[in-house]
């Protein structure tokens, strides 16, 4: 009895799963990137056309592929921290950051770029959605991570130009404990019309990059992947399923109709909140396994909206947090929509799309045990960070 319940449970949870894809945004909308969970090879070495192709004349980037009628690259058992994909076989991997000032080694980095099915239309909003993994062995994680849009394939004699390069999307990244796994980043851009390229990666050079050091632990019988030395600091990240697709919110500048001056409003203090420091919103309530925020949500959702319309400068990340009921892949895909609800409810409301991010990061940051009810009720939940102000 018990294990038809427990299938009956991962059924509806799948099924969910397909409704997802199709319910957040009412109109189902193309993926505009080619091969984006790359399970097809890529051969960023350059000697074939493989659609994803490296864009930095130095370091290469790596693809991984753990299919067995198709390996590449695919021995991590042997070494620190077996990353796994986030969905089906393969995705890629490349440094963010890394320097060595004893061996003169500075900004180093690896880009990915393509070309996409459709080019963008004018004045449309987009959704953009990246899942990072940070490896194990890297002793640093970096702040920022950017997403360039161009109307052409854009090519840079040295790699250093790359740092003068202005991402229209830059995610600011949390910095993730060891073994957190994967995380899922979101944003939107407004068109300005006939983008049809995008190149990923870190544009600030070593002394603007933002990072925090961590430490590597060795891991008993297993050797290193990357060559690092003593004093080297590096920063290497796994990428996995890129979504780019057009929504259907088609303004980013609705009037908003309240007026948030009065004093007298239950409001955040800005004062009061720090950069980087989670904010939960409380309240904000959700049906079982679904997306759409219950009325009961916009008391507390406004208080947010009349500090960003009070405070035009600040940007702020939305943070969506499930409990560990179900699997990994369905937490993340359901905390980031739910995060994308509040975003969306913004957005409407008149903010600009570029003051706002989104994450989801499923059961892996928990504030309480999820053995009690009352534990996964705290740990279902969405935060505010001012990342900016």
């Amino acid at each position: 009895m018990r294990k038809l319940q427990g299938y009956k449970e991962e059924l509806s949870r799948f099924i969910f799963l397909i409704l997802l894809s199709f319910s957040f945004f009412p109109s189902p909308s193309q993926n505009l990137v080619p091969n984006p969970s790359f399970e097809d090879f890529i051969d960023f070495s350059g000697k074939t056309n493989s659609g994803w192709h490296k864009i930095q004349n130095t370091d290469t980037p790596d693809y991984f592929n753990f299919d067995r009628h198709k390996p590449v690259n695919n021995v991590f058992d042997k070494y620190i921290g077996g990353t796994q994909p986030k969905t089906g076989t393969a995705f890629v991997g490349f440094f963010c950051l890394r320097s060595n000032p004893q061996r003169n080694v500075k900004n180093v980095r690896e880009y990915i770029g393509t070309t996409l099915i459709n080019t963008l239309e004018k004045d449309s909003l987009y959704k953009v959605e990246i899942s990072l993994c940070l490896d194990a062995e890297s002793n640093a994680a970096i702040k920022n991570f950017g997403l360039i849009f161009s109307t052409n394939s854009l090519e840079f004699n040295k790699d250093y130009q790359l740092f003068s390069a202005k991402p229209q999307i830059e995610f600011t990244l949390s910095y993730p404990d060891k073994g957190a796994g994967w995380i899922t980043v979101s944003s939107f851009y407004k068109a300005t019309g006939n983008e049809k390229c995008i190149i990923i990666g870190n544009f600030k050079n070593d002394k603007a990059t933002v990072f925090k050091k961590l430490s590597v632990n060795k891991e008993k019988g297993k050797d290193k992947k990357w060559d690092l030395q003593i004093a080297e600091t590096a920063s290497y990240y796994y990428m996995d399923d890129i979504v780019i697709e057009k929504t259907n919110i088609t303004k980013d500048a609705i009037p908003v109709e309240q007026n948030f001056s009065s004093e007298k409003e239950d409001t955040l203090n800005l004062d009061k909140i720090e950069i980087d420091s989670a904010i939960v919103l409380e309240n904000i309530l959700f049906e079982f396994n679904r997306t759409e925020l219950l009325p009961e949500s916009y008391t507390e959702i406004n208080k947010l909206l009349r500090l960003m319309v009070n405070n035009s400068q600040i940007i702020v990340k939305l943070e969506g947090h499930t409990d560990n009921a179900g699997s990994y892949d369905f937490n993340i895909r359901l905390s980031i929509a739910r995060a994308e609800s509040v975003v969306r409810y913004l957005i409407e409301k008149g903010i600009s799309p570029r003051r706002i991010e989104s994450a989801g990061y499923g059961f892996t940051q928990p504030l309480a045990a999820n053995d009690t009810e009352e534990g996964r009720k705290i740990n279902r939940r969405v935060t505010f960070k001012i990342i900016s102000k």
